[in-house]
C-alpha cells in the first residue's frame, strides 16, 4: 500500500475575510467530504466563521505535534443563490 494514497480526514484551510482568503493556513478535521476550493463553516472565537479548503488528505504525521488541539469543521457552507438574499 502506498503511503501517499491513504486518505485522511485532515484538511488545511484559510479563513475568509471580506470573502477573500487571508492569513496563514490552519489544520482541521472534517467528517464531511470536501475538496480544495470548497467553502466550509467552523467555530471561531467570535462565533461561526468561514474558510476555504486549501489542502485535503493532509498526512496525520504532519499534525502529530498538535493533534490533540486540532478542531473539527462544522461542515460545508450553504451556497447562497443570487437574488435569494434576505
Amino acid at each position: 500500500m502506498q503511503e501517499n494514497s491513504v486518505k485522511t480526514n485532515v484538511i488545511k484551510l484559510r479563513f475568509l475575510r471580506n470573502g477573500e482568503p487571508a492569513g496563514r493556513e490552519y489544520t482541521y478535521y472534517t467528517n464531511t467530504e470536501v475538496a480544495a476550493g470548497d467553502i466550509v463553516e467552523l467555530e471561531a472565537r467570535e462565533g461561526t466563521a468561514k474558510g476555504i479548503v486549501t489542502q485535503v488528505n493532509v498526512p496525520e504525521a504532519e499534525i502529530a505535534p498538535f493533534k490533540d488541539r486540532a478542531k473539527t469543521i462544522i461542515g460545508k457552507a450553504p451556497i447562497k443563490e443570487d437574488g435569494d438574499q434576505q
